[in-house]
């Protein structure tokens, strides 16, 4: 599955916006993560909100109320089952907060009563920045239901108990003396541990217990259960397995190999993630999601320039308030390849991470390379050194590659 781009008319706070998610053939294999970044209230999240309400048509309304008009459009460029789609809503469904599309096959992929006319061959998930406070107990083993993986795909519900259910069941597989299974189930309880070690620091999964069902990690010496990790970690681990549940559900449906799953493509929706998250790991991130699942295309809506700046593949929506409206505007080519600090003093963000005499100095070199001024732009460098040498050493890049080449 791949969205092309997003046409709105009347959602939320946007009379018109337009995003193009991807512009080639090879962002079809590889699509650019969209970042949807802007102030407080300017409609990051209704985007998401927006396509969410799409794929969910009749069937089930969103959170809240998006339309903002009667004459309102939501419309998308669909690749599904490798068709291409106009997909699109433009009316409500019996006066109701739902919409009716033009598709409604389509919807019927998140309902599992239905018989699909579509093959469930594709990731589809959407994340909160929300933690459930329910339960991780659980009292025996059950198997995953790989025809309903999509049902509550796009709620952005994920428990705690489905996360102990998952780990658990792909620990049974793997234990299996069945051949087949256990090999299943060894690739899975593989790719657990790979996103455990990407998750925690120095954290790997050590076992399940045989006793309670409990899954334990061990984090350097000590062993901790789920629910004694912290709300980042547990927000990286719980939403990862997430993933690895839809692969393995994919897989089986279309009875395609586990050693298979980088090829899986599919929509991943992301909301605020870095609520839960240290700078540390907004920075990976993005990568560690793409590390696992490179062919995943991520919308995200973020507060974090530490996200925004994470990954090279990026293309940057800034969401900004015009009194009584918002627009939305690509504006990829100032923030992306940019170091931190000047993403930080950007309109944007407007955060000076220093004091007022070095911002003014980063701002004064700034204006210098743009006018081509090298030697002003030498003359701050200098002041920027004698200032913070061990901060500011990435200044001197290209004497210190020199006096290595030497």
């Amino acid at each position: 599955m791949r969205l092309k781009n997003l046409i709105l008319k009347n959602i939320g706070p946007f009379k018109e916006a337009v995003l193009d998610f991807i512009s080639n053939e090879r962002e079809l294999e590889y699509p650019p993560v969209i970042c949807i970044t802007g102030e407080n209230g300017t409609g990051k999240s209704i985007i998401l909100d927006a396509i969410r309400a799409l794929f969910e048509g009749r069937f089930k309304s969103i959170e809240r109320e998006i339309a903002s008009a009667e004459n309102f459009l939501i419309e998308t460029n669909l690749i599904i089952n490798e068709s291409n789609k106009i997909f699109s809503t433009s009316r409500k469904y019996e006066r109701n907060e739902s919409f009716d599309t033009n598709d409604m096959n389509i919807n019927q992929l998140f309902h599992s009563q239905f018989e699909p006319k579509y093959k469930k061959d594709f990731i589809l998930d959407y994340w909160t920045s929300k933690l459930s406070n329910d339960s991780f107990s659980i009292n025996s083993i059950t198997t995953v239901e790989a025809k309903k993986y999509l049902d509550e795909s796009l709620s952005g519900i994920h428990k705690n108990i489905d996360l102990s259910k998952l780990i658990s069941f792909f620990d049974y597989l793997k234990d299996s003396t069945n051949e087949q299974e256990k090999e299943l189930g060894s690739s899975l309880y593989s790719l657990l541990e790979k996103i455990i070690n990407l998750s925690i620091s120095h954290g790997k999964l050590s076992h399940v217990s045989r006793i309670n069902l409990k899954p334990i990690i061990k984090i350097g010496n000590n062993e901790v259960s789920l629910d004694k990790l912290s709300s980042g970690n547990l927000y990286l681990i719980q939403r990862f397995t997430s993933l690895l549940s839809q692969v393995y559900s994919i897989c089986t449906l279309n009875n395609k190999p586990i050693a298979d799953y980088k090829n899986i493509k599919g929509l991943l929706l992301i909301d605020e993630a870095e609520n839960h998250l240290h700078p540390k790991w907004q920075k990976v991130f993005l990568s560690n999601i793409l590390t696992l699942f490179p062919k995943l295309q991520i919308i995200v809506s973020t507060h974090s320039p530490f996200i925004v700046s994470s990954i090279l593949n990026t293309r940057v929506y800034v969401c900004k308030s015009q009194v009584d409206y918002s627009l939305v505007e690509e504006e990829t080519d100032y923030y992306i390849n940019k170091p931190i600090e000047e993403i930080l003093l950007s309109p944007l963000f407007n955060t000076n991470n220093f004091s007022f005499g070095i911002s003014m100095l980063i701002e004064e070199r700034k204006a210098a390379i743009h006018n081509n001024n090298t030697e002003k732009v030498k003359e701050i460098e200098n002041q920027l050194l004698k200032i913070n040498p061990e901060y500011f050493n990435y200044l001197n890049l290209d004497t210190i590659l020199k006096s290595i080449k030497k």
